[in-house]
């Protein structure tokens, strides 16, 4: 017997879970009987298992420095008698690339809880026959409208991208036509940021009794000149 184990990339999953059967096996005398391997939907052929999970391996006792990823192929799936996958949606994805592995792709933890229970499988497969269908239909009725649509879309794009140059053209325009002020206005508030008096919100005693002060002799400042403006009247 075959089992195939599928992930995405064949560098973290799969082959955790090869290596665990293969150790597995030989503890329910299987070892001669089952062969094991791993491959991904969409893996970098040659990739290394990740650094997690040789470390999460080398806890059980498994080197897995020498694992290399292996890209997902129909002969493997047609040589293999069962193939678990990770989650449900690769499932699904591995039945839509080969419907005529229906009847032995499982998720991993679907086959350990249910074994060979075929219901869900069949209602999957059932609905993805389904779905495929009336896409077929809806294609067949809307391509023409689909695709002078995207031509529209296409255009208007371009259009937008033609206004969107302009306003872009403008824009730089008037900054560098109201550069010098913008300087002239930067240098004069950091001249006035000189006058701030600090906001001393959610600080110390001590910075309150500062600003306190600060503000005391700003006061005093503004009452000189109310009385001198008094004065001169």
């Amino acid at each position: 017997m075959r089992i195939l184990f599928v992930c995405t990339g064949n560098t973290c999953r799969s082959p955790m879970a090869e290596r665990l059967t293969a150790k597995m096996l030989e503890r329910f005398d299987l070892g001669d009987d089952v062969q094991v391997m791993s491959a991904g939907l969409a893996a970098l052929p040659g990739e290394p298992a990740s650094s997690g999970a040789c470390e999460a391996m080398r806890r059980d006792g498994i080197d897995l420095s020498n694992h290399r990823a292996k890209q997902l192929t129909k002969k493997m799936v047609e040589e293999a008698d069962l193939i678990l996958t990770m989650t449900a949606s690769q499932k699904r994805h591995l039945l839509e690339i080969y419907p005529m592995s229906a009847g032995k792709v499982f998720v991993l933890k679907e086959f350990a809880e249910h074994g060979y229970n075929l219901e869900s499988s069949e209602k999957l497969l059932a609905l993805l026959r389904r779905l495929n269908t009336k896409q077929e239909r809806f294609w067949e009725a809307n391509s023409d409208t689909v695709r002078e649509l995207k031509e529209e879309r296409e255009g208007l794009l371009q259009r937008l991208q033609e206004i969107e140059d302009k306003l872009a053209a403008m824009e730089g325009s008037l900054a560098r036509e109201i550069r010098q002020e913008k300087e002239d206005i930067r240098k004069l508030e950091e001249q006035l940021m000189s006058y701030d008096i600090t906001d001393p919100f959610g600080q110390s005693d001590e910075v309150y009794c500062r600003c306190a002060d600060e503000i005391a002799q700003a006061v005093e400042g503004v009452c000189k000149h109310l009385q001198s403006e008094q004065l001169r009247d």
